[in-house]
């Protein structure tokens, strides 16, 4: 079932047997688990309503729980969190999870939530058949653009598609942290409704991926007084130089790989899936190759590994590495 359905489903009042939300994005996962909460205990306390588990608990608890019929209400809610019933080493509990799913009671609606999922388990493909799974991972960079532009809408401000683009690149792509950075910039905007790239980058904190992001862009457009300036503060942040060198070989792999892959008539999302990169990385990538041929770009990988070397071996100081590394590669 997907999310859109879901979330119809809960308005007109549809409700499955059993759901398993599960993924990388964890405020997706809490989002449609208080969707699903909201729509099926219509009351001030749920509590009395609801049974909460967390771990490896006994599957008897489980079931004992989703027995028990709820009072003045409609429904139970029966969550399960983080159970492993869907990975290796609970195959015997697993196993009477699935078979009891489908007596479940009436009024009884049981929720997964999990980290860890193997779909060709019994329990996920019962869940399939007789319930609902929602997989819950990172939006495109144009839907979450989208979801940015409506949380701002719904806390009074506005923000175009290109702020909404950048403040994703300087937040990352965690919603959680998009949405409380979210709630920083709507506070700091106070009664201006227009929300701008300049009101971005004075009130958010932009995550190391950004910044790395920002220090390659400069290095490849061969800016060296930026690159320089962006590498000191983060040093001023007290980022490791090593860190740093290891998330610039890190760029310049996906820049090669980017290039390389184009030359051979790969596109961008069959390059995407190919090397387990996200599509905007990609495009970003080549962008930011542009000036570098693919010969340059192994000759930096080169260099960059001869300076982490020297680095942990006391040749050369790690602070000084980096930043020849970045003057030898922004020069015009």
């Amino acid at each position: 079932m997907e999310q859109k359905k879901l979330m119809n489903d809960l308005k007109a009042g549809v409700f499955q047997r059993a759901y398993l939300l599960h993924g990388e994005e964890r405020f997706l996962i809490a989002h449609y688990a208080n969707a699903i909460e909201k729509a099926a205990l219509d009351h001030e306390d749920t509590s009395q309503y609801k049974d909460v588990f967390d771990g490896a608990i006994p599957v008897h608890d489980i079931i004992m729980a989703a027995e028990t019929l709820p009072f003045l209400s409609d429904h139970r809610l029966v969550f399960v969190h983080d159970s492993r019933l869907f990975a290796t080493g609970r195959k015997d509990d697993a196993e009477k999870i699935s078979k009891y799913l489908p007596n479940i009671p009436n009024k009884t609606i049981m929720v997964f939530i999990e980290a860890e999922v193997d779909r060709r388990s019994k329990l996920y493909k019962q869940i399939s058949k007789i319930g609902c799974v929602i997989e819950c991972e990172s939006p495109t960079p144009q839907n979450l653009a989208t979801w940015v532009t409506r949380i701002a809408k719904e806390r009074g401000k506005n923000i175009s598609s290109a702020a909404a683009h950048h403040f994703t690149r300087t937040v990352g792509t965690n919603m959680t942290s998009l949405a409380q950075e979210m709630n920083k910039l709507a506070a700091f905007c106070g009664e201006n409704t227009e929300i701008t790239a300049t009101d971005i980058d004075t009130i958010c904190t932009p995550t190391m991926e950004s910044r790395i992001f920002e220090l390659t862009k400069a290095i490849t457009a061969k800016r060296t007084e930026d690159a320089l300036l962006r590498y000191r503060d983060m040093l001023i942040l007290k980022e490791s130089p090593i860190m740093i060198l290891t998330m610039i070989i890190r760029q310049f792999r996906i820049i090669l790989i980017a290039k390389c892959a184009k030359e051979k008539g790969m596109t961008i999302l069959q390059t995407a899936k190919e090397f387990n990169l996200r599509d905007f990385m990609v495009d970003e990538a080549l962008r930011l190759g542009q000036k570098f041929t693919i010969e340059q770009l192994i000759d930096a990988l080169k260099n960059c590994q001869d300076v982490d070397k020297k680095i942990k071996t006391g040749v050369i100081s790690p602070e000084f590495g980096v930043e020849l590394l970045i003057i030898k590669y922004s020069a015009v």
